[in-house]
């Protein structure tokens, strides 16, 4: 067993933050309690690695760095309207509710993100926070999407603030686009940046903006857009090695905030995607793999079974217990466009060029960047007054017992866990420092620790997402530009254990 320690928060819900009016939502206390009730069977919350820190309600201070006054004090009024009032007053908001209890809980949940961040920063440990509402939604100015107040931008505020972190990288897998966290952290300079993936379908998804796209405005934000459904463990996993954790290595975070929804997850009415709990538990891994701290707060996740499952995952993620490997198979070719545009937009970081760069020596043709593309084709249909009421249809029984079958049969595949194979073609020898090339079938790989750390992003983890880099922290992003590619590059595709990675489907 692993002796790692982690933070954990979890809110008992002593007043329970509902929908006060009568009409079925998916946004329920419900959540908190199946991710306690399953930590509790599984002894993971009574674990002695665990160290629980007290939840505090954030200050209207601290909530006021990222929301303006005049939202947090209308929040405010909320807790003494009747049920009637507080309908009304959500129909100014996207897609919220409240009741008497929500201004309490809303500085509860913010509070808590600021403490467990705050400690992951301080002392190097990772950590997660199980609280709601969740936050990703809300703008500076208004409330949106279940979300009251913003609290990983909350948090990463305080952080930066506080001098506990020097720069801070949002990560947000929730299958909704972070818009309101886009918003918030536009203003807090050049030590904060965002990734966003999500559901997007050329803007015809939820929230329906031309923001959420590749292709905006936003200096602090890059956005990983889906524009397909029913995506898998293989998919997300390509955006991690090939766009995700290079660009957490070229921008030098000092701590990473994740804002962990799990409603991209199998069975998800929201969401229509297939990443299992081992996915989730990936993703949090190679996210630790950087050496670089961790600290998770829940966002969205409705089908309640899998949410419980993909929480404990992640928990076992962090506390550095063996997770079982994924599947690994062909990208869609919506995540292939996706990771193409990304590379084209973003080709001022070094490692994304120097991807670039082999590509055209393998005879890809490649996606030439224009300031003027766009890849929305969306269209905003909703005002105020907002619906409060209709909005969502829970899943068919039938349905569900589907994904409950399914997700049991995933999880009983858990009890045993090996270790995925890595091929036997990577090569390294004393050559040129930084050179890679292709000898009698095998990848030829120079001793310098860029051209090492360039492979491992590019090819081994296609195999082993958990490949664990020694290197990470040792190269600079410029120093990939020292990479040299060998002729025999432009028969790559040569070997056969090469023929289904991302790379090639590019």
């Amino acid at each position: 067993m692993s002796k790692k320690k982690v933070y954990v928060v979890m809110d008992r819900q002593e007043e329970r933050h509902d929908q006060p009016w009568s009409s079925y939502h998916i946004e329920t206390s419900k959540r908190l309690d199946v991710i306690y009730e399953r930590l509790k069977e599984s002894g993971l919350f009574d674990d002695t690695r665990i160290e629980h820190l007290p939840r505090r309600e954030a200050t209207e201070k601290e909530i006021q760095s990222v929301h303006t006054k005049r939202y947090v004090e209308n929040v405010k009024s909320t807790e003494t309207m009747d049920a009637d009032q507080q309908e009304a007053f959500c129909s100014k908001y996207e897609d919220i509710f409240v009741n008497s209890a929500t201004w309490k809980r809303a500085k509860l949940a913010a509070g808590s993100a600021i403490d467990l961040v705050t400690a992951v920063a301080i002392n190097r440990i990772p950590g997660i926070a199980f609280i709601r509402p969740p936050g990703h939604h809300a703008m500076p100015d208004e409330g949106c999407g279940f979300c009251i107040f913003n609290n990983v931008a909350i948090a990463a505020k305080e952080a930066l603030r506080c001098g506990f972190a020097k720069k801070v990288m949002i990560v947000d897998y929730d299958v909704h686009a972070a818009n309101g966290t886009q918003e918030c952290i536009e203003s807090m300079g050049d030590n904060v940046r965002l990734i966003s993936i999500h559901r997007y379908e050329n803007g015809n998804f939820w929230p329906n903006m031309p923001q959420t796209g590749i292709y905006h405005n936003y200096t602090n934000t890059m956005n990983l857009p889906l524009n397909t459904t029913g995506l898998i463990d293989s998919d997300y996993c390509a955006l991690f090695s090939h766009i995700i954790i290079p660009y957490i290595h070229s921008f030098e975070p000092d701590l990473i905030i994740v804002s962990s929804g799990f409603d991209a997850s199998l069975g998800d009415p929201e969401g229509y995607m297939n990443v299992t709990p081992a996915g989730f538990a990936t993703m949090i891994r190679m996210m630790m793999n950087t050496g670089i701290p961790v600290a998770a707060v829940l966002e969205g996740g409705y089908f309640l079974e899998a949410l419980a499952a993909d929480s404990e995952w992640v928990l076992k993620a962090l506390l550095g217990e063996p997770i079982p490997p994924i599947n690994l198979e062909l990208i869609n070719p919506a995540i292939a466009d996706t990771i193409s545009r990304v590379l084209s937009k973003y080709e001022d970081t070094s490692f994304f060029r120097k991807v670039q760069e082999l590509r055209k020596l393998i005879g890809q043709s490649l996606i030439e960047a224009d300031v003027k593309q766009t890849d929305y084709k969306g269209e905003r249909t909703v005002h105020a007054p907002y619906d409060t009421r209709g909005i969502y249809t829970p899943f068919a029984d039938e349905k569900v017992n589907k994904f409950k079958d399914l997700l049991g049969s995933l999880l009983q595949s858990y009890e045993s866990i090996e270790k995925p194979d890595i091929p036997s073609v990577f090569k390294y020898v004393n050559t040129d420092d930084n050179l890679l090339d292709v000898q009698d079938g095998h990848l030829l790989i120079g001793p310098g620790k860029a051209i090492k750390l360039f492979v491992e992003l590019l090819f081994i983890s296609a195999f082993d997402p958990q490949f664990v880099s020694d290197s990470f922290l040792d190269v600079k992003d410029t120093n990939f530009d020292s990479i040299r590619f060998g002729d025999g590059l432009r028969n790559l595709d040569s070997i056969p254990a090469f023929k289904n990675l991302p790379l090639f489907q590019l």
